[in-house]
């Protein structure tokens, strides 16, 4: 395939949603253009699409060493950091990410996941803060918001959480998962006590 095929080749490909036909086609640009920060950052899109993460990842950052203010190839990098348990690469990818495009929602709902598995539970409140004013009714930044400040041993995070509970069935499990973890690593409280409910004469 020559590099005037494999141009004709990728639209296609991409269209059709080809990915090892837009995989060999962008391989073949990139030999032609290696230095190329556009055809890594689409390599590393398609091989995400294979569910080759980690091949992803080298093309995202082979992107960003070609262009380092590639905004995409930094969130995307950031993303597969993220699937693969690299926390705290992924954390500070996304704080860059979120530093210069302030108004990503999503960036910022990361970062709050992302701080919440580090445990930095104000900085995670920050983030989901943020999330919230961007987007007012995501649930995402709710429930994140309610836990840190559980974390942070606030009263009003249990209390958003149980409203959350009472609300949202189908994420019961997961909302009573985050109660039981209490402020600072406390033990778990009942679920009684965590979803409301109560027998008969007995307070809650």
């Amino acid at each position: 395939m020559t590099p005037a095929q494999a141009a004709e080749t990728l639209p296609r490909a991409l269209a059709a949603q080809d990915w090892p036909g837009a995989r060999k086609a962008l391989s073949r640009l990139l030999r032609a253009d290696p230095g190329n920060a556009s055809l890594h950052y689409n390599l590393g899109l398609v091989l995400r699409r294979l569910e080759r993460p980690e091949e992803a990842l080298v093309a995202f950052d082979t992107a960003l060493k070609h262009a380092s203010g590639h905004l995409n190839a930094l969130f995307e990098k950031a993303s597969i950091q993220m699937e693969l348990g690299h926390i705290k690469e992924a954390e500070a990818g996304f704080s860059a990410y979120a530093a210069q495009v302030t108004d990503d929602a999503d960036a910022w709902l990361n970062l709050g996941r992302l701080r919440l598995r580090m445990d930095l539970a104000e900085a995670a409140a920050e983030a989901f803060t943020r999330a919230r004013t961007l987007r007012k009714d995501d649930m995402e930044a709710r429930i994140g918001l309610a836990e840190a400040g559980l974390r942070l041993g606030q009263e009003s995070g249990l209390a958003d959480l149980r409203t959350l509970h009472a609300e949202q069935q189908s994420l019961r499990p997961r909302l009573l998962k985050a109660m039981s973890q209490g402020p600072r690593g406390r033990i778990p409280l009942s679920s009684r006590r965590l979803t409301g409910a109560a027998p008969s004469g007995e307070a809650c």
